[in-house]
């Protein structure tokens, strides 16, 4: 588990970047929740990379997408929550546990190429 050490800055895509304060490497998160080495493998930059939206099942504590499930085109906010619960249900997610629900909207994403 890395957590963070002193200063944190914001790379250009927005993500945050510091230190580990157990092994003193280079460490980042998206949220400020989450910390994963900074020169490892991006799963939520790879995620972004995607042409539609989705929901992505991710395991935080492996580091792995478990499942993803695109969101229809046109989905109002009342189906994609009601989306969101079902797969919750379905996958046993916990508040506060290792496995989260992500979800990646395409449109956001137009906006951030890097």
């Amino acid at each position: 588990m890395h957590e963070p050490d002193g200063r944190r800055e914001r790379d250009e895509d927005g993500t945050l970047v510091c230190t580990c304060r157990y092994c003193r490497k280079r460490i980042r998160s998206r949220e400020g929740k989450t910390w994963s080495l900074a020169d490892g493998l991006d799963l939520d930059a790879l995620a972004a990379s995607c042409i539609s939206s989705h929901f992505s099942v991710v395991d935080v504590e492996e580091g792995m997408v478990l499942a993803r499930y695109k969101i229809p085109p046109g989905s109002d906010g009342s189906a994609i929550a009601e989306m969101e619960a079902t797969i919750a249900a379905k996958h046993g997610v916990e508040a506060g546990g290792d496995v989260e629900i992500r979800l990646v909207r395409h449109e956001d994403m137009l906006q951030k190429r890097h």
